[in-house]
């Protein structure tokens, strides 16, 4: 019921809205069919009926041009009231307001005002005209008609707000939801594409003198591609539920960096691994993001630094954990195996996981031409992703 009537307010007829045009075709019908029987008596038949049309088809015009609408009620009044008598029946005190709602609905605040004073100055006029004594009701009446449309008007203006700025929130919900899904496809990839192309050089250059010595890479390889496509089956699944709350419990964390680091010494480069958690439970969004940062940090030392060695270094506190990566300058050995450039978003998006969860994470270079990460992450007050 409530769709057909919806569908049936949007509808037009002859570009008019389909229900201003049957308010003003029943009050028509009304209007001609009293003035046509005489009751009430209100003049010649040549002006009132004139005036029954021009007053009621005005309705077409209450909400594409009130102002319109307004000067028609007004001037086909004052022209039966000089002319005969002024209009004193039902439809026509119905007419009038209408018009007088429409004009404090549809107009801004100022006009609407002195929309309103023009029609109940006109509507006093006629009463003085005709020597009626009914000035209270009419400024009573008509006033009270103008606040409602005034109402109708605020009240319309507050739900197209909300519905505004829910349309911005579910935009901003879902651009968030992209940033996450970027950053979260860049760490698995990156970081699992970074192993795979460097074990795939080493098992090419064992394959040519020693290939019994390439079967360790082609197993890194196979171990790393298996691993990425838990990890992007596991992102998937997230992404199917229909969960609010952060990564859940089945997503890596603090006691997968082990496995960083193994791998990241299998690819061949040196880390030092030093790992100091309490017994406290340590919230899923905050274990996640500290197992990203420290992929993250891995891969680019990989690409950056090859050979260089890298210190990780995690605490755990009362109110934080502490992760802080620290690769060193490359070594003459080093230097010659070739650098891999990055796509540039890495940093960034640690800086992003961080700030989510109200932390801080900061990067630069060192003293002694290394590089260092350190974030800090708190274990509470983490703020809720918004819808």
């Amino acid at each position: 019921m409530r769709p057909a009537l919806a569908r049936w307010r949007r509808r037009t007829v002859c570009g008019w809205p389909a229900p201003d045009v049957a308010l003003a075709a029943a009050l028509c019908l009304a209007a001609v069919g009293s003035v046509v029987t005489g009751n009430p008596d209100e003049g010649p038949l040549a002006v009132t009926l004139p005036v029954a049309v021009v007053s009621t088809g005005a309705l077409l015009w209450r909400r594409r041009a009130p102002l319109a609408a307004v000067g028609l009620v007004v001037a086909s009044g004052l022209v039966q009231t000089l002319l005969s008598t002024s209009p004193g029946s039902l439809w026509s005190l119905v007419v009038e307001a209408i018009t007088m709602y429409s004009a404090a609905a549809y107009l801004s605040e100022g006009v609407a005002a002195v929309a309103g004073a023009v029609l109940v100055a006109a509507l006093l006029i006629q009463e003085r005209l005709d020597s009626g004594v009914d000035y209270v009701f009419i400024l009573l009446l008509f006033g009270g008609v103008w606040l409602l449309g005034r109402a109708s008007a605020q009240w319309r203006g507050r739900v197209t707000a909300a519905e505004r700025r829910q349309r911005e929130a579910a935009r901003l919900a879902v651009a968030e939801e992209r940033l996450r899904i970027a950053r979260d496809l860049h760490d698995v990839v990156a970081h699992s594409l970074s192993v795979i192309a460097v074990q795939s050089d080493a098992a090419e250059a064992a394959l040519e003198v020693a290939p019994e010595r390439a079967l360790a890479p082609v197993r890194a390889v196979r171990t790393t591609a298996r691993d990425a496509l838990d990890e992007i089956r596991r992102l998937l699944d997230v992404l199917r539920t229909d969960d609010d709350d952060l990564p859940g419990l089945d997503s890596p964390g603090v006691s997968a960096i082990a496995g960083l680091a193994e791998a990241a010494r299998a690819a061949g480069t040196p880390v030092l691994l030093d790992v100091r958690a309490t017994s406290a439970p340590v919230p899923p969004a905050v274990d996640l993001a500290a197992y990203r940062i420290v992929q993250e940090c891995l891969t680019n030392a990989r690409r950056h630094a090859p050979g260089a060695t890298t210190v990780v270094t995690v605490v755990q506190n009362d109110r934080s954990l502490e992760v802080r990566v620290a690769t060193s300058a490359r070594t003459e050995a080093a230097k010659a195996l070739p650098a891999t450039p990055g796509a540039g978003y890495g940093i960034s998006g640690m800086r992003e996981r961080a700030a989510e969860l109200g932390g801080r994470l900061t990067a630069g270079a060192t003293r002694d031409d290394g590089f260092e990460v350190a974030a800090t992450l708190p274990l509470s007050g983490i703020p809720r992703r918004r819808r």
